[in-house]
């Protein structure tokens, strides 16, 4: 009987042992994933900033934008003149930075097809959440890409009712080309992958040109990979 419960002290003395052992490393590596996680986001919103604070009219506005974006709080822009303040609250509530990125890109095509490429803080609200927008040459109502995204249009069918490639706008805004899907970006398409939401459709028909082109090899030979993208 008292080696039984020699065995059994043994034995739970063993675990809290390992137990002991075990929990500073279990802190250290939640530690370390909040670290890495941390940084990254750190890292995210320093290209953000270093892509839209020119656009947003100042650092700060661009800072204010995206932490609204990200946590879905009303964000104040500030402007100068008439224009001096605009308050708005994303309508799409929280994004993550990925998505950031995208509704500045489809906001900032949207409004260089109206000749705007320095916009007002009105402007930028009209841009993300809807609303009117005048320029040197016309006054437009638009529909605001946050709103589009809210009512449940993906991100790539928005970027096509602005008549350009998702693919393109983003890689432009990488690139400082305010004036994404205007006439230098069709050639840009053809080099900028695709919308997620559009490559089965895409795979799908690039599968039946394939199997056409195969089952008439000897009358069009080498044409069925020819096709237009």
């Amino acid at each position: 009987m008292v080696s039984k419960f020699k065995a059994t002290r043994a034995v739970l003395l063993a675990g809290v042992t390992a137990w002991a052992v075990m929990a500073p490393l279990v802190g250290v590596h939640a530690q370390t994933a909040s670290t890495n996680t941390a940084t990254k986001s750190s890292t995210e919103n320093t290209r953000l900033l270093a892509e839209y604070s020119a656009w947003a009219g100042s650092k700060a506005n661009a800072t204010a934008l995206i932490t609204s974006l990200q946590t879905g709080s009303t964000v104040t822009l500030t402007g100068s003149g008439t224009t001096a303040f605009t308050s708005f609250t994303p309508v799409t509530g929280k994004l993550g930075s990925g998505e950031v990125n995208i509704a500045l890109s489809l906001a900032k095509a949207s409004l260089a097809q109206q000749g705007i490429t320095n916009p007002t803080p009105a402007q930028l609200s009209a841009a993300l959440n809807g609303g009117v927008v005048t320029s040197s040459t016309s006054t437009t109502s638009l529909a605001g890409v946050l709103t589009q995204r809210q009512s449940g249009s993906g991100w790539g069918e928005i970027a096509r009712s602005l008549g350009i490639k998702l693919g393109a706008v983003v890689s432009a805004s990488k690139t400082d080309k305010s004036k994404a899907g205007t006439s230098h970006n069709g050639h840009a398409e053809h080099h900028v992958g695709r919308p997620e939401h559009d490559s089965k459709h895409d795979d799908s028909a690039h599968s039946s040109r394939n199997a056409s082109g195969s089952g008439h090899g000897s009358s069009h030979g080498g044409t069925s990979g020819g096709g237009k993208k």
